[in-house]
């Protein structure tokens, strides 16, 4: 048996050798690195972190949440591989994201040892100062540490979390992971910081060894020479120490020091377990250690599909054109075409597609890093001044910029466009990445145009009316793939001259019996499903709604006059989404609402497994909408 089989809790580490946890270590990055090659995940990030998460469980006491006693908070949480080994997880592993067995993310429900569900970036110092406060209300002395990235601690929250955190007078320990990365390249002011900071390890060191030569003297002559000392110390420090800025917050800096030297970071972190105020250590660590492929393209390997590595090459699988490629594809045409035309994106250039439009238009492309807030404000700035900002961020995230969307944006007129990739079901990366809630804060804004594209063309047509209006707008698309024809060109020639304008529906398919109304990119499986039905006798149309804001209020006249049942589809939770803008719409229009059935997201948390395998579990494939459809036929 392997020595990490051996380690059933984090107790098993202790007492053992470093050449022990030298063993596990290697052991680790192989499991992961296979793990990952064959079912996809965040791969540089967590090779990154493996000797730091073996040292701080062989240092502290992180046991089962409540009894602990101490207590891990991860930010973001895609690099938590290496603490689920080491917390009873290493026989599931190769099973990593598949549906039923282990997360990507940290989750409570699947060990105590999460103590919560994340994947946004920003979280841990604040949710860590919480327990901190909370274990000196409960007086159970618990040691807090929270593992931050360089990228997350520039996030407005860790900001206020650092802040807040200065004020405490106990032990709390915030852990700098600094690889000089975010998921790409570090951006902004704060990486400059870092950089400098990261050279300037002489005055710790410095300071070590002279404290330890004073300390060694007899008392007579050491007290006050340590006095002395202490004030050209401190001298000193004003002169060639970066770490003030934490400093000056009230938190006591040390580092950097080498993230890959388990000995040095078990021997330092022993050293400052029990320092009873705020401590930031400094950790200097690379993205994808340990192999060379992920450390010569860390952000390609960052959280990569599936892969085989072919000599030097690492070969991605790739099943067809996505969504992501064909939205980078339509940006780079339109900014060719209009000089107004610029691309934004919060430290996810690969996984939006502007990595691409980059190359082509570097000076259009702005990445501010993992800052949505600042990223949405700063777009609306821009359009102030007349160009036309596409700002490019997850669904999942963009709630993080809600208030700026409503008050720089919304309030002030400002025709931002905002691209909401990974929008509906994302597949492996679970609850904590699913985009289901965009269209319920956004509808209410006044002024907001949502859309939805149903194919390539769509899309491209979306983006060039977002440019033309005087509001902002938002599309939203899948993790997907884009379907393989233009619906255009299939659909009967006679529906063919349907023209695209601001709240019209199309459609794409005619039937008597049933209408489906489908909102995005699920057009494609409603069409299977209405050929499903057609083979049984049943003749169902389908309607590609487009918009959900404005709605195609003639479309809505027409198909609930005549009384049969209509079936709303969105890749969106039900509660404020597509369906309901259909019956609120229905019901001021005067119009029947008995017909409709609305199919969508239901309220509860859908965990990790393939998007196709989600979608069939809430009955949005072509099986559940050919069943629902039966269903309201044979009841209305």
């Amino acid at each position: 048996m392997s020595l990490l089989d051996q380690i059933r809790t984090p107790a098993d580490l202790k007492g053992r050798p470093i050449a022990d946890l030298e063993q596990i270590a290697r052991e680790m990055r192989e499991r992961i690195f296979s793990a990952v090659s064959t079912n996809g995940g965040h791969l540089a990030s967590n090779l990154g972190v493996v000797e730091l998460t073996l040292a701080l469980h062989a240092v502290y006491d992180f046991g089962p949440f409540p009894i602990g006693p101490d207590w891990l908070l991860l930010d973001v949480g895609h690099q938590c591989y290496p603490h689920k080994m080491l917390t009873g997880r290493t026989a599931m592993f190769d099973t990593l994201r598949k549906r039923g067995s282990i997360a990507g993310f940290p989750m409570p429900d699947e060990s105590p040892h999460d103590l919560f569900n994340v994947g946004h970036a920003g979280t841990a110092i604040s949710t860590a100062v919480g327990m901190a406060r909370g274990s000196d209300w409960a007086k159970t002395q618990s040691h807090v540490v929270a593992v931050v990235g360089d990228a997350s601690i520039v996030n407005g929250l860790s900001l206020e979390g650092l802040n807040n955190a200065g004020t405490l007078k106990r032990q709390l320990l915030i852990v700098l992971n600094d690889n000089g990365m975010s998921i790409s390249k570090p951006q902004g002011a704060f990486s400059h910081y870092l950089e400098r900071v990261r050279v300037s390890t002489t005055y710790e060191q410095f300071k070590r060894f002279s404290e330890k030569l004073v300390h060694s003297l007899p008392d007579a002559v050491g007290r006050p020479i340590e006095h002395a000392w202490d004030a050209f110390c401190a001298g000193l420090k004003g002169a060639m120490f970066h770490g003030q800025l934490f400093e000056a917050l009230g938190i006591k800096y040390m580092g950097p020091i080498d993230g890959h030297d388990l000995p040095g970071l078990v021997n330092f972190l022993a050293e400052i377990k029990h320092v009873d105020r705020p401590v930031l250590l400094h950790v200097k660590t690379v993205k994808g250690n340990g192999y060379e492929v992920t450390k010569d393209d860390p952000t390609r390997l960052h959280s990569p599909a599936p892969f085989v590595v072919n000599g030097c090459r690492v070969e991605i699988k790739s099943s067809g054109r996505n969504w992501t490629t064909a939205f980078a594809d339509a940006c780079i045409e339109l900014a060719s075409r209009d000089p107004r035309v610029c691309c934004l994106t919060a430290a996810m250039p690969d996984g939006t597609g502007l990595s691409k439009f980059e190359k082509v238009h570097p000076e259009r492309y702005h990445d501010t890093g993992i800052c949505e807030s600042h990223l949405v404000a700063m777009a609306a700035g821009m359009a102030k001044t007349g160009m036309r900002p596409i700002a490019a961020i997850y669904s999942t995230f963009i709630q993080r910029a809600f208030d700026q969307i409503w008050q720089e944006v919304a309030l002030n007129h400002q025709p931002v466009i905002f691209a909401m990739d990974r929008a509906g079901f994302v597949g492996d990366d679970g609850a904590v990445h699913h985009g289901f809630m965009d269209q319920s804060f956004l509808r209410p804004i006044p002024g907001s145009v949502l859309m939805a594209p149903s194919d390539e063309a769509e899309l491209k047509r979306m983006l060039q009316l977002a440019l033309e209006l005087d509001t902002f707008s938002a599309l939203r698309y899948p993790r997907d793939n884009v379907p393989a024809c233009d619906f255009d060109k299939l659909i009967a020639p006679h529906l063919q001259d349907q023209p695209f304008a601001l709240g019209r529906s199309r459609v794409l398919r005619e039937g008597a019996d049933a209408t489906l109304i489908v909102y995005g990119s699920l057009a494609e499986t409603a069409l299977l499903a209405a050929q499903t039905l057609s083979d049984e006798g049943i003749e169902v149309e389908v309607i590609d709604a487009r918009f959900c804001k404005p709605l195609d209020t003639d479309m809505l006249r027409r198909v609930l006059a005549g009384g049969q049942p209509v079936l709303t589809i969105e890749d969106h939770a039900l509660l404020n989404g597509f369906g309901t803008a259909v019956v609120e719409e229905a019901q001021a229009l005067g119009l029947p609402t008995q017909p409709i059935t609305r199919l969508g997201h239901p309220e509860r948390l859908i965990a990790h497994a393939t998007r196709k395998q989600q979608l069939e579990e809430v009955g949005l494939d072509v099986a559940g909408i050919a069943r629902s459809t039966r269903d309201a036929v044979a009841a209305a």
